[in-house]
């Protein structure tokens, strides 16, 4: 509890630093109201001269903060964080995710553990880059807690008390000192009132139970209402206490995620590209220009020869489109070791795109040769397409698989070698529908809109409409990336163009 105040006091000095309190009065606020509560809870639970200890540490962490420091979040636990001059003296040739950041490598770990703190979000590069480019990421519960929870729980099952003070512990992460609520809590979870009905033998645990389900109940979201009421019903079971542990948990993550969409997010929005800037400024500076032009060189020839009479802003702004659906439409996957640097935190954002395209290609050619084969009607062209679109999206998918898929749909055994020549690189019908699918990408990066009917229609055209919605969903996508990374390197790009024509 004590760390956690002092990351709050460590966020409250970083945004104020990066925004020299322009537009933070939201994030100053929450962040006071929170450490005032977080302070009362540490008196409560450990005394003043806890809750003195814990202002005395604060006013010494503040002396480091001439410039913010790397997060201490627990939950960011397994990777070391490097200082930012280490990183920096990287060269090129060795880059990778880890080197950019250190805690990238496990960004999948910290997403899933329920106790991410907002400062978390904020200091660390890749989460903020995540929560910026993808507004559906949220937290959720790390299944490895509820082994932790059933360890505690057995350790401690003939203690009563300890059970009660964890338990009120927990609630407190979720019921603030300003909730109504939160008397009750405090009040029925005393340590003494807890320890003299224990001495006295009327220490009734369902009873309490009940009251923290009814806590719950008058906080909780409504799609957990159904939860608790079936703890209710069984607040006599042996088994309840985990269950409420659980539940407990998941309010935590519902917190953290309306934090997130309230707090971090419309933060982000406000300032991502003068965050990111300033994230990415000293590495950029470090690197050759003439190392880092090779995957946009391509692209630069091709648009100049297409396009020659574009103004120069157009011009740098089309050759980073190209060079991205470069990248998108590779052949192989990107890894670590040939990802452009000032796309190195997309890099598994990149390779899950290049999957994608291959998947709703595959998904169209092989929908349309067995509408040809089977002569269909377009309600059973509209049919099969889930299933094949399922066996390829599954993680297992092999070239078995998928002629085994399209047997099944088709009825016809006689598809094995077709379905294998028409996914093949030679295939003459899947390069058609790749360059025709790049092409209406190409043309939509920029123009918000990918929902209308003359898109449709080309996409009918390409005999993609069957996956119409997947592929709006996939353009929308790219769109993010594009536009933001263009925003945040803007004046990199424009070197780097300048650079290949001089």
């Amino acid at each position: 509890m004590e760390r956690h105040y002092l990351e709050l006091d460590r966020l409250w000095q970083t945004v104020q630093r990066q925004t020299s309190g322009d537009g933070d009065e939201e994030w100053r606020v929450g962040i006071q109201n929170q450490r005032r509560d977080l302070l009362k809870k540490i008196r409560v639970l450990g005394g003043n001269k806890a809750a003195d200890s814990a202002v005395q540490k604060q006013h010494k962490v503040r002396t480091t903060y001439e410039n913010p420091q790397p997060s201490t979040t627990p939950s960011l636990g397994s990777a070391q964080v490097m200082p930012s001059s280490e990183t920096v003296k990287q060269p090129l040739g060795h880059l990778t995710k880890a080197i950019l950041d250190p805690v990238s490598q496990d960004v999948d770990n910290i997403l899933v553990s329920y106790n991410l703190t907002a400062s978390a979000a904020l200091e660390n590069a890749k989460i903020a880059h995540e929560l910026i480019l993808d507004p559906e990421i949220h937290l959720k519960i790390d299944p490895t807690r509820e082994k932790l929870t059933d360890s505690f729980l057995e350790h401690v099952k003939h203690d009563t008390r300890l059970v009660m003070q964890k338990l009120y512990a927990e609630m407190c992460t979720v019921i603030p000192p300003s909730n109504p609520m939160r008397k009750f809590l405090d009040t029925e979870f005393d340590t003494q009132w807890i320890e003299s009905q224990h001495e006295n033998h009327v220490l009734d645990v369902p009873s309490k139970l009940r009251l923290v389900l009814r806590v719950i109940r008058s906080v909780c979201a409504p799609m957990r209402d159904e939860a608790v009421d079936k703890l209710v019903e069984q607040v006599d079971s042996v088994d309840v206490l985990r269950d409420i542990f659980v539940l407990v948990r998941q309010l935590q993550a519902d917190v953290l995620n309306y934090q997130l969409d309230t707090v971090v997010r419309p933060w982000l929005r406000k300032h991502a590209v003068a965050y990111e800037q300033e994230k990415m400024a000293h590495m950029l500076e470090s690197q050759d220009v003439e190392l880092t032009t090779a995957w946009m060189q391509n692209a630069a020839i091709r648009v100049h020869a297409e396009q020659p009479l574009l103004p120069r802003g157009d011009f740098a702004k089309q050759v980073f489109r190209e060079a991205l659906l470069d990248l998108c439409f590779a052949p192989t996957a990107v890894g670590v070791q040939n990802v452009p640097i000032t796309l190195a935190l997309d890099q598994a954002r990149i390779q899950e795109l290049q999957n994608e395209i291959q998947v709703l290609l595959s998904t169209g050619v092989l929908c349309a040769l067995v509408k040809g084969a089977c002569k269909m009607n377009d309600t059973e062209y509209l049919a099969i397409t889930p299933k094949i679109l399922a066996c390829l999206q599954s993680n297992d998918v092999t070239m078995d698989r998928v002629v085994e898929a399209v047997v099944e749909v088709s009825g016809k055994h006689s598809m094995d070698q077709l379905v294998r020549k028409t996914l093949s690189k030679d295939s003459l019908a899947y390069r058609a529908m790749e360059n025709g699918l790049r092409k209406l990408i190409i043309a939509q990066l920029g123009k918000k809109d990918y929902l209308n009917s003359q898109f449709k229609a080309e996409l009918t055209q390409l005999s993609l409409s069957v996956v119409h919605t997947n592929i709006c969903s996939l353009v929308g996508r790219i769109d993010r990336l594009s536009e933001f990374n263009w925003q945040v390197h803007v004046q990199w790009y424009a070197k780097i163009n300048r650079f290949i024509f001089n």
